[in-house]
């Protein structure tokens, strides 16, 4: 995987020539850390904390005004690693959100037997709507504001969509298919909340 790095790819602040098990233990850290946000989410969004308190508690605050990415947290489990998407915390964040979307939909699925075709363009739109958000993340670090506002602009509309399609799902008939449905709805507004403030970031000057 030599051609995978570079001498100036970690700027001084971690090891050169790493292997493709190194890779693979950083990938599952990735997934580890999305798992990790989205029990934190789960838990803390019942108390009646905010997905902003949730974000700091999980140690992945958004950044403020001006403030870069790089700046925030050093303390996090990925500051002393390589800068990927993989550990960029929009990514962490919206794949933890998405996770969670995902676990509730599955067992409302279940519960309320809903057509064949409405769970395929559920599980479509998901997909496009988490595409969406990663191209977005990416865009940031490659300093093309308008076109991560772009993506985080289709993310919301995807969003839209997804707010459309799960309103056809039956009503549960047990307190916790209802309250999962619930939730559902909570997961997405806070995607659609975060997509649009993102959208309408001030642009950084380079």
């Amino acid at each position: 995987m030599d051609e995978f790095y570079s001498d100036d790819f970690f700027n001084g602040n971690g090891p050169l020539g790493w292997s493709e098990k190194d890779w693979f233990a950083y990938l599952k850290k990735s997934e580890a850390e999305i798992s990790r946000f989205a029990k934190l989410y789960s838990i803390n969004k019942m108390k009646g904390k905010t997905l902003e308190e949730i974000t700091h508690l999980a140690g992945w605050p958004m950044p403020e005004n001006d403030e870069s990415y790089f700046e925030i947290d050093d303390d996090a489990e990925f500051s002393e690693e390589p800068w990927t998407l993989l550990n960029h915390p929009v990514y962490i964040i919206t794949r933890g959100l998405l996770k969670c979307l995902q676990e509730y939909l599955e067992k409302v699925i279940g519960e309320t037997g809903i057509p064949a075709m409405l769970v395929w363009e559920i599980s479509k739109i998901i997909t496009e709507t988490s595409t969406f958000m990663a191209l977005a993340a990416n865009s940031t670090d490659l300093s093309e504001d308008l076109l991560a506002r772009c993506n985080y602009k289709m993310s919301a509309v995807k969003l839209n969509e997804i707010i459309a399609k799960t309103s056809q799902i039956p009503e549960p008939k047990s307190a916790q298919g209802k309250e999962r449905l619930r939730r559902i709805n909570g997961i997405i507004f806070d995607l659609r909340q975060l997509c649009l403030n993102l959208a309408e970031a001030p642009i950084t000057k380079h």
